[in-house]
């Protein structure tokens, strides 16, 4: 249960530390917001604890109350904050129960209030058990999909692996054939070339040989039109005899 200390910091409405408490005119102290539902219910502005009616509609906040818990709260947590998580941080009891709706664990003080009204509780070993089966089924699931995601990647890695090869062989062959291509074509051009040198030579040569025979046409023609010429100077007898 709550120690001494702590009971001075305890909401009489909702059990639980103050959160924004105000003072009522009869010295009572209540959470702002426990206040204001309970005056929802009753339909009247009197004191929770006491059952004085309030002379004001909206009590002041009561600071000193309100610095106090603060500090309280925030020594606490500091010195829970070392040492063992299974102490409420509300009650400062042992977290024995597991509250189903809120999802977290809590003490024998909490299910007695209203911020786990109707709630339904679990030993915390039973849950435990309860979500470490819950746990070791979807573990299960997980890795059987890690698995398989492993597999589809050999697989995706295989195909990778032969698609590269693949194009590797396919790129060889068309250089290869490109290869025997450009071969035969400069075998074609050099053959061509051959020929092409060939057949120029054969022809310079019978034009050289037509043009030596021209040139010998030229020469005996030459030489008769100059006999001639020296014919037709002569006088009349020696060119008759020559005639």
């Amino acid at each position: 249960m709550a120690s001494a200390a702590e009971d001075d910091y305890i909401c009489p409405v909702c059990c639980e530390i103050f959160k924004a408490p105000v003072l009522l005119s009869c010295s009572h102290s209540v959470c702002i917001e426990c206040l204001q539902q309970f005056w929802r219910t009753k339909e009247s502005q009197e004191c929770p604890v006491c059952r004085r009616r309030s002379s004001r509609e909206d009590p002041p906040v009561n600071l000193a109350l309100k610095n106090l818990c603060e500090s309280f709260l925030k020594e606490r947590n500091e010195t829970r904050s070392s040492g063992s998580e299974e102490i409420c941080s509300l009650h400062s009891e042992k977290l024995k129960l597991f509250c189903l709706e809120d999802k977290q664990p809590v003490c024998l003080v909490c299910i007695t209030s209203q911020l786990h009204d109707n709630h339904k509780f679990r030993p915390i070993s039973e849950a435990v058990s309860i979500y470490e089966k819950e746990l070791n089924t979807a573990l299960k699931s997980l890795q059987k999909k890690l698995q398989h995601n492993k597999n589809i990647k050999v697989e995706f890695e295989k195909i990778v692996q032969h698609i590269k090869s693949q194009a590797e062989h396919t790129e060889r062959q068309i250089k290869q054939q490109f290869e025997k291509l450009h071969q035969f074509l400069r075998d074609e051009e050099e053959a061509t070339v051959t020929a092409l040198m060939e057949e120029e030579e054969q022809k310079k040569q019978r034009m050289k040989e037509k043009l030596e025979e021209m040139n010998t046409h030229i020469s005996a023609l030459s030489h008769t039109i100059k006999d001639m010429e020296e014919m037709m100077k002569a006088n009349d007898v020696c060119f008759l005899k020559q005639f």
